[in-house]
């Protein structure tokens, strides 16, 4: 970590305000000089094309570039004097140019903004002395169910060769029982820093795509608090975008689905119908299960399952307005079925 970068965590640049501050554009960088400390040092903050922010203090007099404030050791009222100025100077940009970010990553971002549109949960940062990790807590009990680190990738994967690499790894729960299948050393590693034996860690650098991370992360948060959620039923969506379901449904009781990772045969689904309908308009009960099937696409598939509707809802039943009521603000995967809305619509 740098003096620059210890001031810009978890924020990042907004283009037109760097320009209204009075930032130059040249080449794909935006730049700002200031004269500090009644002319004895100027500054120059450099902004690059990935957001990254670095300063060069320069001595007026002797044009030699100004270093000793960096170093934690060196005191004295004058480097304290720099340390202070030149702070301010950082925090009042970060204050007029910047805007929060959840986490440092962008795949760590994309995640964090899913949950809230998901469950309506943001992280918090509950440690003084690491300020960027942060903690998903189920907002029914309190109980986390996700942390996010920024560490060396060798911490995780246990390779001397990764040691000077950082990335944002994902700690989440997990079966004991399931645990062994789902690390693959790829993406997802025996846990670090927590239990091993019931949580694992997830590398949030685009190894595993967003849906699976959000797999992993539903099971996890259901694994916090079993009451919240019915075991064994899920809601999963249907794009009218790719597949008329309501054509197909209209001509047949049973089809052929997208199978979801923890979806077993028995299991309870119910069918949530984007837009223009906007609402869950299928009961179905899974029939079968691991069908073979391969696509590359829009959606990628490796399996089906096959479902038989047991009941149908008119629209009017569970719109998307209804089920917020119950915490569903967005279906965008599979997610587990809360207790309370399946009873909803469970009665007559």
């Amino acid at each position: 970590m740098s003096f620059e970068s210890d001031i810009f965590l978890r924020s990042r640049p907004d283009p037109n305000k760097l320009t209204a501050y009075g930032f130059n554009y040249t080449d794909g960088i935006y730049s700002y000089k200031k004269i500090l400390l009644s002319g004895d040092l100027s500054a120059e903050i450099r902004i690059d094309p990935n957001g990254i922010i670095t300063g060069i203090l320069t001595d007026t007099d002797t044009m030699d570039e100004y270093n000793a404030f960096r170093s934690p050791n060196r005191t004295g009222e004058y480097v304290g004097r720099v340390r202070e100025e030149y702070g301010e100077l950082l925090s009042d940009i970060k204050e007029k140019c910047f805007y929060e970010i959840p986490f440092i990553f962008d795949q760590s971002n994309r995640i964090a903004n899913r949950v809230y549109e998901e469950f309506n949960e943001s992280p918090d940062y509950p440690f003084a002395t690491a300020p960027t990790y942060g903690v998903f807590r189920n907002n029914s009990n309190n109980k986390w169910y996700g942390l996010v680190m920024n560490v060396t990738k060798d911490k995780v994967t246990k390779r001397a060769s990764d040691k000077n690499v950082t990335v944002e790894v994902l700690n989440l729960k997990a079966s004991e029982e399931k645990i062994s299948d789902l690390i693959d050393n790829k993406a997802v590693f025996t846990c670090y820093h927590m239990n091993k034996g019931s949580w694992l860690s997830v590398l949030l650098d685009d190894t595993a795509d967003d849906e699976y991370v959000m797999e992993l992360l539903r099971e996890s948060k259901r694994l916090t608090d079993k009451s919240v959620h019915r075991s064994g039923s899920y809601i999963i969506p249907a794009n009218p975008k790719y597949f008329d379901i309501v054509k197909e449904f209209a001509d047949s009781d049973t089809q052929v689905w997208k199978q979801g990772r923890n979806i077993k045969k028995g299991d309870t689904v119910y069918i949530y119908v984007g837009s223009p309908v906007s609402a869950i308009l299928y009961k179905c009960k899974v029939t079968q299960t691991d069908i073979p099937y391969e696509y590359s696409g829009e959606v990628n598939i490796s399996s089906l399952m096959g479902i038989e509707i047991e009941t149908r809802y008119d629209k009017e039943k569970c719109p998307l307005a209804k089920m917020k009521e119950f915490g569903v603000t967005t279906v965008r995967g599979v997610r587990f079925m809360p207790k309370e809305l399946e009873e909803y619509l469970l009665k007559k």
